[in-house]
């Protein structure tokens, strides 16, 4: 490994002796196996309107959830008792949903008229569970007929219409093992995949723990809002938060794509009680590292990719090197690419 004494060749080794791909967004990279996904994923699509959600999970858990959910929102009561029961109805998936599940029709929130509804499905595929959250409208209650008449759209019911569109991303989303990289058109969720290509906003957060090491972690998000500005225009503030300073910055391209990083060294890791509540930061001197793609220009093909790397040496027996990280950061972001089959 460049630059690195034979020592330090030997303390990456072990890390880069297995590293199988993983992908996220359009995007696959190669990560050592002793980084762990997250136990959850969020996505937010269609410019906020759905909001989906990903995890692991045994069915017997689910169930129980799917329980607990349901007793929760049948003693929810909404503010105004003119609006009724905060939970309106409950439907079954579809047989070819492909899944165990339910989808529950609520108020958006206690606060709000009954006509603002919140479409919540749950379905449990091969130990991992997706949720979405779709907004829908129904606002034929005899006491909106005169805002119906002013605004039809908000206080008509496009319910049905948004059931089917929940059953759809549900045949659409499909369960998948972390280091099953799909061959098909779509985008890589965790746990999961989305198949085909659409224009539609896409929002995505996913992020790696590395299994032994506390507060050594990659955190990773990818959408289609075109920054101001390119990430090496950034203040440097915006890195540092005052509380570090900048060790390396630079562009470079590798597999066709331009990479901008920054990486800085400083206090950045909370300090936290006997609760596990964070109490601000501690005094601990550590790493962040961050990566951009397409930070200006994202298209649907090719979205915006924000990679972090977080490093922490006091939470770690043999820590790692200044110069051994800069090598763990370059190899890692090095094997960034768009997966072919998504142009297929």
């Amino acid at each position: 490994m460049e630059n690195l004494s034979v020592t330090g060749q030997q303390h990456l080794a072990q890390l880069f002796s297995y590293s199988p791909t993983r992908c996220f967004s359009v995007y696959s990279f190669d990560l050592p196996a002793d980084f762990k996904p997250r136990k959850e994923m969020e996505f937010v699509y269609k410019n906020h309107d759905v909001n989906i959600k990903t995890r692991q999970q045994y069915l017997p858990a689910f169930k129980q959830r799917i329980a607990r959910r349901e007793q929760e929102l049948k003693h929810t009561q909404p503010i105004n008792i003119i609006n009724g029961a905060f939970l309106k109805n409950s439907y079954p998936l579809e047989a070819n949903d492909n899944g165990d599940g339910i989808i529950f029709e609520r108020m958006e929130s206690r606060m709000m008229p009954d006509s603002a509804r919140i479409l919540e499905g749950y379905k449990w595929q091969d130990e991992v569970t997706l949720k979405i959250e779709i907004k829908a409208r129904n606002g034929l209650a005899q006491r909106y007929d005169k805002d119906r008449e002013d605004d039809p759209i908000s206080y008509g019911n496009n319910v049905p219409d948004k059931l089917q569109e929940m059953h759809h991303l549900f045949q659409r989303i499909q369960p998948r093992d972390d280091l099953a990289i799909p061959t098909g058109r779509g985008i890589c969720l965790g746990y999961s995949f989305m198949q085909d290509i659409d224009e539609a906003w896409k929002d995505i957060y996913f992020g790696y723990m590395h299994e032994h090491i506390d507060d050594f972690k990659f955190v990773i998000s990818s959408d289609d809002y075109a920054e101001d500005y390119p990430l090496l225009r950034k203040p440097s503030r915006y890195f540092t938060e005052g509380r570090g300073k900048t060790i390396y910055k630079g562009k470079r391209e590798s597999n066709g794509l331009v990479l901008e990083e920054w990486a800085v060294k400083g206090s950045y890791f909370e300090a936290k009680n006997k609760y596990g509540e964070s109490i601000g930061y501690n005094d601990d001197i550590g790493y962040t590292f961050f990566v951009g793609i397409h930070m200006t220009d994202p298209a649907p093909k090719t979205p915006k990719l924000f990679m972090m790397m977080y490093y922490n040496p006091h939470k770690h027996v043999t820590p790692y090197t200044e110069k051994e990280l800069m090598v763990i950061w370059k190899k890692i972001t090095s094997s960034i690419r768009v997966r072919p089959e998504h142009f297929n």
